[in-house]
């Protein structure tokens, strides 16, 4: 997938550059972070590193400002960028007809990022606060309205990847609910993501967000959960453990152990019988 940078979300909206680190540097690297996890290319157009961030600061002037280059946020936008960034620009093939008309909010916008996004997988990135980080981007192209998913903080993409199925089940829940109190990443690959059929799938989901949105004391108490200790192993690789197991409906349940803050999941039962043995 094609995301291309919207260089029209820089419009010098963010007061100083602390300002624009906090909360217009931050979200934007939750995004390109969300991106490495999928097959994406991030393309730029050729001027964007001359488009304002602060009323009188470039984002070029931003990145090689000595006060901001040791800067833990900077280091990982260049990291991000470098990642995803491909040359050439990709005004130098650019996919826009001369000939087509595109606006937004009734400026021209021809020979722009979400132009060109028009042309290709209808996705760009912004930095937020400007005219042109509303989502969807509605841009008018030829007279006809073409909607843009507009990246403004991270989820959006994981949300769009799996409703419209072009992600697997084990590649939502590993990106959806990484960094939270759920963890995949000790679930066996090639037999419990797939145990789970299409129709299931979304009670487990159901249930993880819930899982994600309570304390750990209202996991505990919650009866819908009936989280509790399991008394035989569960996975041999983890046999030294105590594990513990919670419901995703009235059949399914899901086991794994507390560390620190997150629950690691190592196993989905979908038909009972480990919780009939403990």
């Amino acid at each position: 997938m094609q995301i291309l940078f919207n260089e029209l979300s820089l419009v010098g909206q963010f007061d100083n550059q602390d300002v624009f680190i906090r909360s217009g540097l931050l979200p934007f690297v939750g995004v390109l972070k969300e991106m490495q996890g999928f097959s994406t290319l991030l393309l730029k157009k050729s001027d964007v590193w001359g488009h304002k961030i602060t009323p009188s600061d470039t984002l070029h002037s931003f990145l090689v400002n000595n006060a901001f280059r040791t800067s833990d946020e900077v280091r990982r936008l260049k990291s991000a960028i470098a990642h995803l960034t491909k040359e050439p620009f990709w005004d130098s093939d650019t996919k826009q007809d001369l000939d087509s008309t595109y606006f937004l909010d009734g400026v021209d916008i021809w020979g722009s990022s979400p132009a060109e996004a028009c042309e290709r997988d209808k996705v760009v990135v912004s930095f937020v606060l400007s005219w042109a980080s509303s989502d969807p981007l509605n841009t008018i192209r030829n007279g006809v309205n073409v909607p843009l998913l507009n990246l403004t903080g991270s989820g959006k993409l994981t949300g769009f990847l799996w409703s419209n199925k072009r992600i697997s089940f084990e590649s939502y829940l590993k990106a959806r609910f990484s960094g939270g109190k759920l963890d995949f990443s000790q679930v066996d690959e090639k037999v419990d993501f797939t145990s789970i059929q299409p129709t299931e799938q979304s009670l487990f989901i159901d249930t993880f967000r819930k899982f994600e949105e309570l304390t750990w004391d209202q996991i505990y108490s919650d009866n819908g959960l009936d989280y509790k200790e399991y008394h035989e192993i569960i996975d041999i690789r983890h046999r030294s453990r105590k594990t513990y197991k919670f419901r995703a409906s009235q059949k399914f349940r899901c086991h794994g152990y507390r560390q620190k803050d997150s629950f690691i999941v190592i196993r989905f039962e979908t038909d009972h019988k480990l919780s009939d043995r403990g």
